[in-house]
């Protein structure tokens, strides 16, 4: 299959998770003989790939925020859409797989659509509900909003084929249908990791001075001030020796407040920054625990199942996509979002009982082995995709 992917960013470019995952897919789709090429934006010092495409443009660079202005995007739109098609003509694909278009427009996406070639899109997060017209609500201002939408229709999704798309969890689906876009024959197909780049230590005694990691996004909505309130109910309790590690970029004043928390805190915290991602598994193996404190629906749980493949227990939230595989006492300790005391009370359970998190790490691992590796990923992706020339 020839197949042309379009996404916002594109490694070494970088804010998360998803445009990881994007580059591994793509990998695996190239060694499995697919000839794969890469539409994306223009990025900083970033290696020469004959196949990966470099071209497009965003509203604002991430992650700077947006001012909203239609006639800005309607420009980025157009240039976009001129780009696609160009490369469209030039690479010849079967199919165009569409990823993340947060910041892009829709501009790639009515060129591919326009094109008469078999489109199909993966939905990792809930952007592309900012993508809907707004509708009048009775206020003057929603009135106008509504209005304009009408006028610039196509920089909203009103004009847009979803009717071959994939979401990565059931969760995210089901926002997304709340939400208002009409992808109700979506099809769910979770997520999975390169689990040999993870090797696991399992079986290891727990460390005497107990090594807790956060490793994620610097948000508010990630809860991480939770994990920082726990500990320093901990330390104030004196039963447990703990250190703190704290992996991850985020907002400047998000970031104050949390080492404003950690001086509270009588253990030692280290905030690491942003951890390349090929740190990443020595980091998972030298802790004892790693906690995922988020407070909203994630779309998925891509760092968890990376440390439960490393054997390293988890305790965690059940908000969104992780919910949907995470088992409080048989492959993680959960928690209510937000509930600092609860979180305290696991940490010094799990503290507490060796074989307890033995067990999780074992049982952990085997399911990742089985329901969540990049290859079963990938061909489910197969699958769908060659279903969606159909």
């Amino acid at each position: 299959m020839k197949l042309l992917i379009v996404s916002n960013l594109f490694p070494p470019e970088v804010q998360g998770g998803y445009e990881i995952l994007c580059a591994q897919v793509t990998d695996e789709l190239r060694f499995r003989g697919h000839d794969v090429h890469v539409l994306t934006t223009v990025g900083a010092n970033t290696p020469a790939r004959t196949w990966v495409h470099r071209r497009l443009r965003l509203t604002a660079p991430f992650p700077e925020p947006v001012k909203r202005s239609r006639l800005r995007s309607l420009r980025v739109h157009r240039e976009n859409a001129a780009i696609t098609r160009e490369l469209i003509s030039a690479v010849r694909p079967d199919q165009i797989f569409i990823w993340s278009q947060l910041r892009l427009t829709l501009g790639c996406a009515e060129a591919a659509e326009g094109s008469g070639i078999p489109v199909a899109y993966t939905f990792n997060d809930d952007h592309p509900a900012g993508f809907l017209p707004r509708r009048a609500n009775g206020t003057l201002r929603s009135a106008l909003g509504a209005g304009l939408d009408r006028i610039f229709s196509s920089l909203t999704l009103s004009a847009r084929r979803l009717n071959r798309t994939t979401c990565i969890s059931a969760t995210l689906k089901s926002v997304l249908l709340e939400k208002g876009l009409a992808i109700s024959q979506s099809k769910v197909i979770y997520q999975g990791i390169p689990i040999e780049r993870f090797p696991p230590a399992l079986d290891r005694p727990l460390s005497p001075t107990l090594r807790i990691l956060y490793a994620g996004q610097l948000h508010e909505y990630k809860g991480v001030h939770t994990l920082l309130e726990a500990a320093a109910m901990i330390s104030r309790e004196r039963t447990l020796a703990f250190e703190l590690s704290v992996a991850g970029d985020g907002p400047s004043a998000y970031k104050a407040r949390l080492k404003d928390l950690a001086a509270l805190v009588g253990a030692p915290v280290r905030f690491l920054g942003r951890v390349p991602h090929q740190d990443l598994p020595a980091l998972y193996r030298a802790h004892d625990i790693f906690v995922f404190p988020s407070i909203w629906r994630e779309p998925f749980g891509l760092t968890h199942l990376e440390a439960m493949a490393s054997g390293t227990p988890v305790v965690s939230t059940t908000e969104g996509g992780p919910g949907e595989f995470l088992e409080d006492n048989h492959n993680a300790i959960t928690f209510p979002a937000g509930d600092a005391e609860a979180l305290a009370r696991a940490l010094l359970r799990f503290a507490n009982d060796n074989r307890l998190s033995r067990s999780l790490a074992r049982n952990a691992r085997q399911m990742v082995e089985t329901r969540f590796t990049l290859g079963r990923y990938v061909t489910d992706l197969e699958v769908f995709l060659e279903e969606s020339r159909s």
